[in-house]
């Protein structure tokens, strides 16, 4: 993701010279460099809104947001997506602390599954929000995102749940975020709830998503509604007993359309509004509500 974002650097650069050579002022020319940056991130979350608007759910009169809300939404939504693309997820070994040792001390560790082509930077104010609330231990493992199947990001979250857990030892807390929540319900559908105390997504797609097909790799076409691999996954789960789960989703997610494919059968639902699929995961309001459901007795 650094090599993308110095290739990106690189061309708007070219496109700066090249004006400035054809009479821009040096001044404008250099201007033109975070412009592009900008706006092309503006226009993305700008047509992401617009395909989920096209897919979206309905909606009922207390789950909407107004004249002024829309455009409040799309500038959280645009400023969290510049925050996560730009700084913390290309350089989150500078921005989110190494995870505690697998035997640090706790209640309950916390284990935090990032999504679709992010990596566990994303997490980094969520991570200062639940330790500062005394939650904890709080890990954040790296699972394969890019063009991998989302069978393959179970692989490895299966894997930091077993060093975690001690084996076993100890149960954790699963909080996904998006595609994260998709492994989560692979990895216990695969591996049973023995080392799950609990699971609570966070804008995950459980029934698709119209914005996957837009989407590359693997792990994309398998986020399409209808898609072989949702309808295995739930298959697999008639049969099972299922942990504690509580799902969390926006009514107005930009990249989950429609945005009540986000509601999990099994789970708990808890539907917000005026949140895009970035600035979800990120609000006070959602850390609160999972700091609660952690502490929940059972």
């Amino acid at each position: 993701m650094r090599r993308a974002q110095g290739a990106e650097l690189a061309l708007y650069a070219t496109i700066a010279w090249w004006a400035h050579h054809r009479g821009w002022s040096a001044a404008a020319s250099v201007a033109l460099v975070p412009a592009l940056v900008l706006g092309t991130r503006f226009v993305g979350v700008a047509s992401m809104y617009a395909i989920s608007w096209a897919h979206r759910a309905p909606r009922s009169a207390d789950e909407r947001i107004g004249v002024l809300g829309g455009p409040a939404a799309f500038l959280r939504e645009w400023v969290a997506f510049l925050a996560m693309a730009l700084v913390y997820v290309p350089w989150e070994r500078h921005w989110l602390r190494p995870d505690p040792p697998d035997d640090a001390p706790g209640a309950m560790p916390v284990v935090l599954v990032h999504g679709y082509l992010v990596n566990r930077g994303c997490w980094r104010g969520f991570v200062r929000a639940l330790e500062a609330r005394g939650v904890g231990p709080v890990y954040a493992p790296n699972c394969r995102s890019h063009m991998a199947p989302i069978e393959r990001f179970e692989e490895d979250l299966h894997a930091a749940i077993e060093r975690i857990s001690g084996g076993g030892a100890r149960r954790v807390a699963l909080v996904a975020h998006s595609m994260g929540g998709l492994a989560a319900r692979l990895y216990l559908a695969k591996r049973g709830r023995t080392r799950v105390a609990r699971l609570v997504t966070i804008g995950s797609p459980h029934r698709g998503t119209w914005l996957a097909p837009w989407g590359v790799g693997a792990n994309a076409r398998q986020m399409r509604p209808g898609s072989e691999f949702l309808r295995e996954l739930a298959a697999r789960e008639a049969a099972l007993h299922h942990p504690d789960a509580l799902s969390i989703y926006s009514m107005h997610d930009d990249m989950i359309a429609p945005q009540d494919a986000s509601r999990l059968e099994w789970a708990r639902n808890v539907a917000l509004r005026g949140y895009g699929h970035i600035s979800l995961f990120g609000a006070p309001e959602v850390v609160q509500i999972v700091v609660d459901e952690l502490r929940r007795p059972g």
